[in-house]
């Protein structure tokens, strides 16, 4: 009973409250950030990889049917798809992520920005070669572009972090 009169409180004070409120938003907006860039860098690594599994099942499809495969890629409207042109016959168009953009295609001879491009898989393993760079749409800087490398003499892709 005295304890209630001399006017001690076992809670915490409005000011308290308000002050960690404060400093745990103040805390999520630094983050936040960082958790972003995070999530679009992991979006753009997801979708690189994808592309690569698809590069490499074109490769062992052409080995295996033992007849010239190519892997397409529109820049422009951001889309791939294999195909067999001795029998005319493409697969499925698979979107690549709208967060995904494809810079451009680099072969020996020239730099494609824009439009369609092939790489041809042949039926000994071997391939057209190349290199796709990719980045994240988000990535103004260019902090983050990832390069898949297509070696001409094994036909195998790998993916290469550039940073600039």
């Amino acid at each position: 009973m005295n304890r209630d009169i001399q006017g001690e409180s076992d809670g915490f004070t409005l000011i308290e409250l308000v002050l960690v409120l404060v400093l745990m938003g103040l805390i999520a907006g630094l983050t936040l950030p960082f958790v972003v860039s995070t999530l679009d860098r992991i979006k753009l690594q997801s979708e690189v990889r994808q592309i690569v599994s698809a590069i490499q099942f074109t490769r062992s499809e052409a080995i295996s049917r033992k007849t010239l495969f190519t892997f397409n890629v529109d820049i422009n409207n951001n889309n791939y798809w294999l195909a067999i042109p001795k029998d005319e016959e493409v697969t499925q168009t698979k979107p690549i992520d709208e967060t995904v953009k494809v810079m451009d295609y680099q072969r020996a001879d020239e730099t494609l920005t824009e439009g369609a491009f092939e790489i041809l898989f042949y039926p000994r393993g071997n391939s057209s070669g190349g290199t796709i760079r990719f980045k994240s749409i988000d990535d103004k800087d260019e902090e983050n572009i990832y390069a898949v490398t297509i070696d001409p003499i094994t036909g195998k892709p790998k993916i290469g972090i550039l940073e600039e």
